[in-house]
């Protein structure tokens, strides 16, 4: 699962030095006197989505320890304050309010399957908010242009039309996929658009449509109708836009129903998949929409699981979950911003110029650059992007082709 002037991550590993204590201290602009910036971060800790987000804390907190060992930002340190978003639409809100009005935040990391809940609060209020735009259309679309995320927002649509990109067709295709089930969640817009826009994906290779459901209950395990169902229609590919707990039931419930089909997923890359026996057989065979490779990663990816190895306790090695790295790169989109907001970063000054950024990955982790330019515009998406597809094969993944599969932009309807 982008490059702009500054230390990337191997380098900043070798300057970092202890880090001190922190004091409480928030405010809307951060002052002369180089006082602690407080950044709010929400998750989905407990509730439906915690299979995947609940050690997202922890991936947040490494990525500002490694800041605030190296100096902070301009001399100011950064505090994380947390807060539970509990799978709950009602709960994001209340923490993202909580965060604004009660703990000083400067900006909102929300990194939740539920932060479509608290745009407009937010927006209204004129906070700066990074995040993976995995949740809803909200972060490519007027007013939001508060709004930073480190991944395509491709489930926002653009006057009208969604895009998305070859590369899920042309794999899909490579393994020999031609009919294609496909199944989201019926209160996440981003899971549905996920896999409409799969189909997109798939079109041009000739790929077509066998079964659709998007109204499975969010966290949902029950998989037994729809894989009699997909076994009926001939399907020979399966994709289920889920958390881990979804991914791993709907796995086991295609290969139990004797269901001979490709499987792809968009989560499921991840240590946790594999230390589960019982997940890990479920799961064994099935591929992974991955937007970093873990397996074997490059410089940054190292530097990136070596600094969540020294400041993150919960983290024991291995691949981190989707909940982890997600965190991680928001925390440092976060830190990004502030880099380039001035010396005291105001909430204004953080959204103006990180708007300015058009080429942004992380220091070399994602394997394309990210423009923060061209808001609510097709501008916004490179012409061309790539993904990793890993494949669990035993107690391993291995990507497949072992490198990144590229494929050109592609627009299409709701």
């Amino acid at each position: 699962m982008k490059v702009f002037r500054r230390l990337g991550t191997a380098a900043m590993l070798g300057c970092l030095v202890a880090s001190g204590s922190l004091a409480v201290i928030g405010s809307q602009a951060a002052s002369a006197a180089k006082s602690p910036i407080v950044i709010g971060y929400i998750t989905d800790q407990t509730g439906v989505a915690s299979s995947t987000f609940v050690d997202g804390p922890g991936g947040a907190q490494a990525r500002i320890d490694a800041q605030n060992a190296a100096g902070g930002v301009d001399g100011h340190k950064l505090k994380l304050v947390s807060e539970d978003g509990q799978s709950s639409p009602a709960q994001n809100l209340t923490a993202a309010q909580d965060l604004v009005e009660n703990k000083g935040a400067l900006l909102v990391i929300d990194y939740s399957s539920f932060a479509f809940a608290s745009s407009k609060y937010l927006q209204a209020q004129g906070v700066p908010v990074v995040g993976g735009a995995f949740d809803g259309p909200e972060w490519a679309q007027q007013p939001n242009s508060n709004m930073f995320t480190f991944s395509l927002p491709l489930e926002s649509p653009i006057n009208g039309q969604y895009y998305t990109y070859g590369y899920t067709g042309k794999f899909l295709h490579d393994i020999g996929v031609t009919k294609y089930a496909g199944l989201g969640y019926g209160i996440s817009p981003s899971s549905q658009n996920s896999i409409t826009a799969a189909f997109a994906s798939g079109k041009p290779y000739g790929i077509t449509q066998c079964y659709l459901n998007q109204s499975v209950p969010f966290g949902g395990v029950d998989f037994t109708a729809d894989t009699l169902q997909i076994k009926s229609a001939g399907c020979n590919g399966v994709t289920g836009s889920f958390v881990d707990s979804s991914d791993v039931a709907l796995a086991g419930a295609v290969k139990h129903g004797g269901v001979n089909a490709k499987q792809l997923y968009f989560t499921g890359y991840d240590e946790d998949i594999l230390t589960n026996a019982s997940a890990a057989a479920s799961f064994d065979g099935a591929y992974v929409a991955a937007l970093i490779n873990f397996t074997t990663p490059n410089t940054a990816t190292a530097a990136m699981l070596a600094t969540l190895k020294k400041y993150d306790t919960g983290y024991s090695g291995g691949i981190p979950d989707f909940g982890l790295y997600g965190s991680y790169l928001s925390a440092d989109l976060a830190i990004t911003g502030l880099q380039v907001a001035g010396s005291n970063p105001t909430r204004s000054s953080f959204i103006t110029n990180l708007r300015k950024v058009s080429s942004y990955n992380a220091g070399g982790i994602l394997p394309y650059p990210v423009t923060f330019q061209h808001f609510g515009t097709v501008g916004m998406f490179p012409k061309t992007a790539c993904e990793y597809y890993p494949q669990l094969k035993g107690d391993k993944f291995v990507i497949y082709t072992g490198k990144a599969i590229c494929g050109s932009r592609i627009a299409f309807a709701a």
